[in-house]
């Protein structure tokens, strides 16, 4: 039985790359007992955006606006050797 494809809505593509920046700062916590699990969420997470980030063609220059709440956001893109990058996080009111 093949899986259902996926939509890619704004939301579904933000909620992806903020699940990738969270996890990715949670392997970085010395004390996280499931590093493993934090570990292949993070890698699975990263191989499905980097897709949207490539088709997207996100770039430095113009990068993937990414929200974390109603004024808070970051930037995330694709470097040259194809690695997924991100900026600080930043706010509206700033």
């Amino acid at each position: 039985m093949r899986p259902e494809p996926l939509i890619l809505t704004d939301d579904f593509i933000n909620e992806l790359a903020a699940d990738w920046y969270f996890l990715s700062l949670r392997l970085n916590m010395p004390s996280e007992s499931s590093a493993n699990e934090v570990a292949d969420e993070l890698i699975e997470n990263g191989r499905k955006l980097k897709i949207i980030l490539s088709a997207g063609q996100y770039t430095y220059l113009q990068p993937l606006n990414v929200y974390v709440d109603r004024d808070t956001f970051f930037d995330v893109w694709l470097d040259a050797d194809g690695d997924i990058q991100v900026g600080q996080l930043y706010s509206d009111a700033e």
